[in-house]
Formats: C-alpha cells, structure tokens, sequence
C-alpha cells in the first residue's frame, strides 16, 4: 500500500479535527495517567486541540494521508522548533489503526520530508514509547543514521516539561535511493512498464470508477500497444532504474501538431507516465522529464488525474500549470 498526501483546505479542517479524536484517544494508551486533561470526557468524545491555526498561518501546512483514496490519517507540519536553525517540525502526525504497522506511517513521513527540505525537528513525550520507537526507526533509515536525540526541557507543557527531541537534515539526502539511470525503453522494458501502467490503473480506478475502469485484458491490450509504440519514430519512450535494474518508472511522449487556430509550437504530449511509489516523483520523476528536455520541444502536455497529488506537485514543481479539467460522468 502507498500512501498519498493530499494538502489539506479550509473545507478539511472539520474532518482532520474529527480525525484527531482518535489521535487523542490513541495517544491516551500511553500518557493517559499524566494528567486528568487525558480522561475520557463525560460524553465520550475524545477532543483535540483546534487546528485551525495550520490553515490560516503561512508557515503551517496541513496534510491528509490517503490510500487508494481512502482517508488513512494526517500530518501536520510547522516551523517551530527548540532550535533556531529548525526548518520544519511535524507538529502532529497520525495513522489510522487500520493502516498502523504496515509501513504507511514511515512512507508518508518519508514524503514529507523529501516535500519540505531543510533541518527537521521532532518532539516525542517520554511516556510514548510507540512513538519514540517509529520516530527513531524511521529516522534512522531515513538519515542514514546522520541524525540526534536530546531530552530538552520545553515551556508548552506544564504536566509534561521535557521532550524527546529528534533532529536531523532533509537538505540534498538521497536516503534509501539507490543511484538511478534514466535510459530508451526496449522490447525487455515492456513487461515492468506495463505491470507499472497497471497499479497506477488500479489506483486510478479506485478514484474515478467511471473513466478509468479497467478491462479483463488491459495488459495484454497495454502489452501490444507499447511494443507498437517502440517502433514509431513519432513516440519518445524512456525508463528509469536502479543499479539492481529495478524498473522504478517511465514515460512515454508523443509529438503531436497543435490544432491551426494555436501557435503552440512543437509539442510532446505525454499521457503514459507513472513511478513505482509517490515518493520516487522529484527523483525519478525528474529524471525522465530530463531525457525529453534535449528534444527541446516548444511545450509538454503532461495528462494527470485529478486526485493524483503527489504527481500533480512534482509536475507544479517543475513549472508546469494546469490548463484544464475534464468532467466525467453520464447524462
């Protein structure tokens, strides 16, 4: 399962405080007994603190997780730290229990701070234990292990003074990527393009049922398809890999005529462009992108749906803007 990080609006904030009244009640397991402001309140509703103040400030963001679009938890990041030099610290972050110990906590972390480089700060409170030990265990693999731990006393918290603070830097870390070429695709790519093309159909599938519903044989039909696109000169097919020759990703871009009543210039339509994990868009994603820079062509047409986040922020990222919106349904 690959989680998604969906920047959280103003009509999310209802749904991310509801959301929090599981992430008191889960964090009650552990420091319940240090205060009575941890106690089930008479009406058995759990309540957080209010989170608006990360949709109205500028340097608060919002963040909901999601899997094949389901809501799986939220993160929520600010620029608050025990350090001067802190950049950015995750201010709350929680996983649904459906989606707890299957390693979407650690991926959607991982997404954040890929997202938001610089020095990163994070504080844990002693008695949560759970927590100490996902920080430590993701960091550490996230790092490199170049990371550090102090127990420093805070002034927030008067039934709990002192915290856990786990620092470490974001800022041109390559983590657990391994180094990447980007290549022309052959006949032997085909097998792993297509098994790519079919997660994200899936995925796809999951979000607009209508429009992107898939066929008993879409991967067949995909096979034959891209193995006729290798041979037009008009089509552009790269893949990319890791030193083990992973697949990690791929595009494929056609060169097509702006109808007459535009002078759009050359243009590279891209419609197949996929990477095995959210995570890999900035790396892997940028790599391909790259390959077709040298084609020069006046302009890229790049297709993305609607609910695809991280592709449309690395597209976003890399100067690209929407030009428009198809609206699907039946009349």
């Amino acid at each position: 399962m690959h989680p998604t990080l969906v920047k959280a609006t103003l009509e999310d904030y209802l749904c991310i405080q509801n959301l929090a009244r599981f992430y008191v009640y889960d964090l009650s397991r552990t420091c319940g007994f240090i205060s009575n402001d941890w106690s089930a309140p008479k009406n058995g509703l759990y309540e957080s603190f209010d989170y608006k103040c990360y949709f109205e400030e500028k340097d608060r963001h919002a963040y909901l997780i999601k899997v094949n679009d389901e809501l799986a938890g939220f993160i929520l990041i600010h620029k608050e730290g025990t350090c001067p030099k802190t950049d950015w610290n995750i201010g709350e972050f929680f996983i649904l229990a459906k989606f707890q110990g299957k390693g979407i906590g650690f991926k959607a972390a991982k997404e954040i701070w890929r997202m938001f480089t610089g020095n990163w700060e994070i504080s844990i409170i002693p008695e949560n234990t759970p927590a100490l030990k996902f920080w430590r265990k993701s960091i550490k693999n996230f790092s490199n292990n170049q990371f550090s731990e102090d127990i420093k006393k805070i002034d927030y918290d008067k039934d709990q003074p002192y915290r856990h603070i786990l620092s470490f830097s974001s800022e041109n870390l390559i983590t657990d990527l391994e180094p990447i070429t980007a290549y022309k695709a052959t006949a032997s790519d085909i097998s792993d393009m297509v098994l790519l093309s079919e997660q994200k159909r899936k995925s796809y599938e999951g979000a607009q049922p209508q429009f992107w519903k898939c066929s008993d044989n879409a991967n067949s039909v995909q096979t034959d398809w891209f193995e006729e696109l290798l041979k037009r000169e008009d089509h552009l097919l790269f893949v990319v890999k890791n030193k083990t020759d992973e697949t990690l990703g791929f595009i494929i871009a056609e060169w097509v005529k702006a109808p007459e009543v535009y002078n759009s210039g050359t243009t590279l339509m891209i419609d197949d462009f996929c990477v095995k994990d959210p995570s890999l868009w900035q790396r892997c994603g940028g790599a391909l992108l790259s390959k077709l820079k040298g084609f020069k062509p006046d302009q890229v047409v790049i297709v993305c749906g609607n609910h695809d986040h991280a592709k449309s922020e690395f597209l976003e990222k890399n100067g690209l803007s929407v030009s428009s919106k198809w609206y699907v349904g039946v009349l």
